[in-house]
């Protein structure tokens, strides 16, 4: 007689795996299928998976073209082994061929890749192939804006797009929330700009909020968030240290519940890790202190393009660099107090790419959570 598990107690089993073991764990039958796209199921998973790291951190390259590429770290046996990476492929594709696509940066929440094109965005989940197409309009630039995805609960996602008064162009500033669900958009009034956003952008989200460094005039830098059910810009706290525009810096989520930011000394190449817990109010953490002899520096000054890390199942550091001239990336992994490992990660020579972090989930997109199972087929390389 075969051996049925109470239903509390195979779901907390299977919301430990992850994602791609999952995918194939859709096929077993239609019951496991059902409770793995649960919104229940999917928040638990991605709980578990955001405050452990599961080996699924991807970096994702955009060339502002058509290409789209996820980088991540292979697995490797021991330390010293070479560095190696797993590339996907995200190219969009349009039925029209004759209608090409530009995706000129690209934003990450929860799974869930924000696409930025001419006069159009398009919010997709690569690991389900689920998209979503949103018109917005002619009047903003891609130099000059800024945008973030985030939701107000599981339920209801938001695209924030805002421009601040100080940009490339001189333009006035804006604020607009678009509902993803319903496709509408909304324009935020009574927001002034008394900050300007840092070059390069560093813009995440966290738990749904969104997150970015400001500058104010006097070049004092500070973490700013948008909060979507007040409708308003809200600072968090000023930067550990005092910003320097030739010294490279990022903002990224550690471990699911902490921002963390990087800074790197352009003269003595050290770099320095601090963490804040998102809602506590005590001050930054330093994490960690690469002070390696001749690493490299991570960005020339001036630079566009945002850099993105993450801490491997080891602890160990992994992060982006761009190189002199534009010629494309490279990822480092910090081994220890004196060693590091670097490899190219991309193949692009002429144009700036743009990053962002990445790690897979099945969260679905507004309109595709209802849809009927039963006429999924069951065949594996469906999920391959």
């Amino acid at each position: 007689m075969a051996l049925k598990l109470p239903h509390d107690l195979e779901e907390e089993i299977l919301s430990r795996v992850p994602w791609k073991s999952l995918a194939t764990l859709r096929c077993v039958c239609k019951l496991w299928n059902s409770l793995i796209l649960e919104e229940s199921f999917r928040k638990k998973n991605l709980s578990f998976h955001m405050h452990s790291y599961s080996g699924e951190h991807r970096f994702v390259i955009t060339d502002r073209g058509p290409n789209i590429s996820a980088v991540g770290i292979e697995e490797q046996k021991n330390v010293v082994d070479l560095l190696s990476l797993i590339v996907q492929d995200f190219t969009l594709v349009r039925a029209r061929p004759c209608e090409p696509i530009k995706v000129y940066k690209t934003v990450h929440c929860d799974g869930l890749l924000l696409c930025v094109m001419d006069n159009q965005l398009l919010v997709r989940n690569p690991l389900l192939q689920e998209t979503s197409w949103i018109k917005c309009g002619s009047d903003f630039h891609q130099l000059d804006d800024a945008y973030s995805l985030g939701y107000l609960s599981h339920c209801d996602y938001r695209i924030l797009r805002f421009r601040c008064a100080s940009n490339f162009r001189n333009r006035p500033s804006r604020v607009e929330v678009c509902e993803v669900a319903s496709k509408t958009w909304k324009v935020i009034d009574n927001i002034s700009f008394d900050w300007f956003l840092s070059v390069p952008l560093s813009i995440l989200s966290l738990r749904g909020t969104p997150y970015c460094i400001g500058l104010r005039e006097d070049h004092t830098a500070f973490v700013q968030s948008y909060d979507f059910s007040r409708e308003r810009f809200q600072p968090i706290d000023d930067l550990p240290f005092s910003y320097d525009e030739m010294n490279p810096i990022a903002l990224e989520i550690y471990k699911g519940d902490r921002l963390s930011v990087l800074e790197q000394c352009h003269k003595t190449r050290k770099i320095c890790i601090k963490v804040k817990h998102w809602l506590m109010l005590t001050s930054w953490t330093k994490l960690v202190v690469v002070d390696i002899p001749e690493f490299p520096l991570l960005y020339p000054h001036p630079s566009l393009l945002s850099m993105n890390y993450f801490f491997d199942k080891n602890n160990r550091l992994v992060i982006t660099r761009k190189h002199i001239g534009m010629k494309g990336l490279s990822i480092i992994r910090v081994i220890n107090e004196k060693e590091f490992q670097e490899i190219k990660a991309n193949t692009s020579e002429t144009r700036i790419p743009f990053l962002c972090s990445y790690v897979p989930s099945f969260v679905r997109l507004p309109g595709f959570s209802k849809q009927d199972t039963s006429r999924i087929r069951w065949r594996k390389r469906r999920f391959n």
